[in-house]
């Protein structure tokens, strides 16, 4: 049963791909421009990725270095469109659906949107946006800004099946796109617009949109099924995650972030700061990126004069404010380097990456649009004993947990390397 119930979901899904119209960016922009709704915060440029110094780093991503074009950085509003489901999918009257937001995956958009509201409900709310008085519960927002966390996971809270924002993502590609949102509220006078986030927002995105200068009472849930807004403005969204070559880079972007938080941090906690120079960060809470020989690095890295960090998941404010004043920063690969947002002196990251990892760029792109030296360190991934493994885990699948095995004698050479 469950299988056919996945296989009509598929075929439905090749039958919309094909049916439904979508706005793509340079169409969105002509509309922008068309109907005087765009405001352009930053023209096209090009950004050279420099070559990494370290030869395993160069070796890495020799592919992913060389000029880069950045395509113009804009917001726009849209009059009377509705937004659907669990990862924001915006519609408008014409049926079209606008694909910066979800930066162009709207296949994978789709498939979780009707998992959620099942192909009835997506079918009635998909209704809704072109026939707007058919619905009669009519959740309305006047002024509202999308600024929906494109990635996301699964997770499941008192059997109830949610989307849990994902770090990472929220700082590079949602907190960017205030800087377009501000400047259309601006020019627009749009000035009882809402930041609209997911239902179910975790602490840590409040308290960054406190860091960027917004207050609480300015930002709502997205209701589970729609909701239908008479002026939505959309961001550019510059995409990244962990597969190669799918990082979109704006280093004005992402720096114009940076710099925000850095300077409200120190305005909002000024009395909660640390001086640390060097810090570290192993991941051994979550099960894909335990080492095994931790005890041994751990000796290493206090002869190298590193601290090791913690990180909270619920208070940005204090797992931030080690990184404020760092200079150098070793990290198991993960969506905790994006802190690095914060760091105002840091001159160099050092990421261990595991065998299978290789191609993993975005890293090394956020720290050349950062100005931050790369360097790396390769470590062996291996079978985890099965009393180990954790019961029940909904965020990975079984041969994903893994313990890593990281080569001493390649760590205290890349701490060592002062170049």
């Amino acid at each position: 049963m469950l299988l056919k119930k996945i296989l009509i979901i598929e075929i439905f899904l090749k039958i919309l791909i094909k049916i439904i119209p979508t706005i793509d960016r340079e169409t969105l922009i002509s509309i922008g421009k068309k109907k005087k709704s765009i405001c352009i915060v930053e023209e096209a440029y090009e950004f050279v990725v420099q070559e990494p110094e370290q030869e395993l780093a160069k070796k890495r991503f020799k592919d992913s270095c060389g000029p880069r074009k950045v395509d113009c950085f804009f917001g726009i509003f849209l009059n009377d469109v509705r937004i659907i489901g669990s990862y924001g999918l915006v519609v408008t009257r014409y049926g079209q659906v606008i694909n910066e937001p979800i930066s162009g995956y709207l296949k994978e958009i789709l498939r979780v949107t009707i998992h959620d509201l099942g192909l009835i409900g997506f079918f009635k709310e998909y209704l809704f946006a072109v026939f707007p008085f058919f619905d009669f519960k009519n959740f309305f927002l006047k002024e509202g800004a999308l600024l929906h966390c494109r990635g996301a996971r699964n997770l499941i809270l008192n059997d109830y099946v949610y989307s849990s924002p994902v770090f990472g993502h929220w700082m590079l590609e949602q907190l960017p796109q205030l800087r377009a949102i501000e400047e259309v509220i601006k020019k627009y006078n749009l000035t009882s617009c809402k930041l609209i986030i997911n239902k179910l927002p975790e602490e840590w995105q409040i308290d960054s949109l406190r860091l960027m200068g917004h207050d609480k009472d300015k930002i709502i849930g997205m209701p589970k099924n729609g909701l239908r807004v008479g002026r939505l403005i959309i961001s550019s969204l510059r995409n990244t995650g962990s597969k190669p070559n799918r990082m979109e880079l704006d280093p004005k972007a992402r720096q114009w972030a940076a710099n925000r938080l850095q300077s409200n941090y120190n305005h909002i906690n000024s009395n909660n700061i640390s001086f640390k120079k060097n810090i570290c960060l192993f991941r051994l809470d979550v099960p894909s990126r335990r080492i095994k020989n931790i005890d041994n690095v751990r000796k290493i890295i206090k002869l190298n004069n590193f601290i090791e960090i913690k990180i909270g998941k619920h208070d940005l404010f204090d797992s931030a404010k080690d990184f404020l004043y760092a200079e150098r920063f070793l990290y198991t690969l993960g969506g905790g380097v994006t802190r690095i947002m914060f760091s105002k002196n840091l001159k160099e990251i050092i990421e261990i990456y595991s065998c299978d990892q290789d191609k993993i760029d975005g890293f090394f792109l956020l720290a050349a649009e950062l100005g931050i030296k790369y360097k790396c360190v390769a470590a062996a991934k291996l079978p985890l004993s099965v009393l180990n493994k954790i019961e029940n885990n909904i965020l990975y699948n079984e041969n994903e947990i893994n313990e890593w095995y990281l080569p001493e004698d390649d760590l205290v050479a890349v701490l060592n390397d002062k170049n």
